[in-house]
């Protein structure tokens, strides 16, 4: 399966990543701390129009939620 960067799919995989790289789980770690890393990703080194960072960002909380849930 395709995942194109910036959907929920691609941001599941992002957290899932780095809750890998740091040996832990989603109940261990503040939602914060991954937020805000992925989101000073978005915010600060992808270069693209307001419009698609926007939906990326709105992409990241969905992903967020939906991790929460599932675990």
């Amino acid at each position: 399966m395709t995942v194109f960067f910036g959907s929920v799919e691609f941001f599941e995989r992002e957290i899932i990543n780095f809750l890998q790289e740091n040996q832990t789980s989603v109940n261990e770690i503040p939602v914060s701390m991954i937020t805000t890393r992925i989101e000073s990703e978005v915010l600060d080194d992808f270069v693209c129009d307001e419009r698609i960072r926007v939906e990326c960002l709105k992409n990241l909380r969905c992903a967020i939620d939906l991790m929460m849930k599932n675990n």
